[in-house]
């Protein structure tokens, strides 16, 4: 099963908050689409059983790290409710590698470009830089590291006159939304 990839990234997400918003030893909820985390986590969903016990399976695997995960599911997604107590591991024994840090920012200057923006990249990577131009009205460009091995998220960069918002998702996910 895939516990480590699916606690990996919600200690990115963690970590990703608490770069934005600054550390509070308070419970965070993330959201995943239901076929987009299955994918992920590499289940197809059809048994409810199956799922149920992957989801206990997983919360038994971070307990350790994470506290108590709380998992629901509403209608098409599940909420996991990290406790307190999991933000808090992940704020004193996770280091981020500079690059979201930066990124973030670079993005919340105001009148910030695309090329200061590709400069973040290409300063944290060996190789290519994969920038394309989206079609799509939500989102100006979409960007990320040819190789993952370093950040698997793909951005998806929007600019609004005087400043850029972005949102970052995994392959899975924006193979999901397409």
């Amino acid at each position: 099963m895939q516990y480590g990839f699916l606690e990996q990234m919600l200690i990115n997400s963690i970590k990703e908050v608490q770069i934005k918003l600054g550390y509070e030893r308070e419970a965070i909820r993330f959201y995943y689409p239901e076929t987009a985390l299955f994918h992920m986590i590499g289940i197809d969903g059809e048994s409810k059983e199956e799922v149920k016990a992957f989801m206990e399976g997983f919360k038994d695997s971070v307990k350790d790290k994470l506290g108590a995960v709380r998992i629901t599911k509403n209608q098409e997604r599940f909420c996991f409710e990290i406790p307190g107590e999991g933000v808090e591991y992940v704020y004193k024994n996770v280091e981020d590698n500079g690059f979201l840090r930066e990124f973030i920012k670079t993005v919340e200057k105001p009148e910030v470009t695309l090329e200061e923006i590709l400069t973040v990249f290409g300063k944290f990577s060996d190789g290519r830089i994969i920038c394309e131009k989206s079609e799509e009205e939500e989102c100006d460009y979409i960007i990320f590291f040819e190789d993952s091995s370093f950040d698997c998220y793909r951005y998806y960069l929007k600019f609004h006159g005087n400043h850029a918002t972005y949102h970052r998702f995994l392959l899975e996910e924006a193979v999901e939304m397409a």
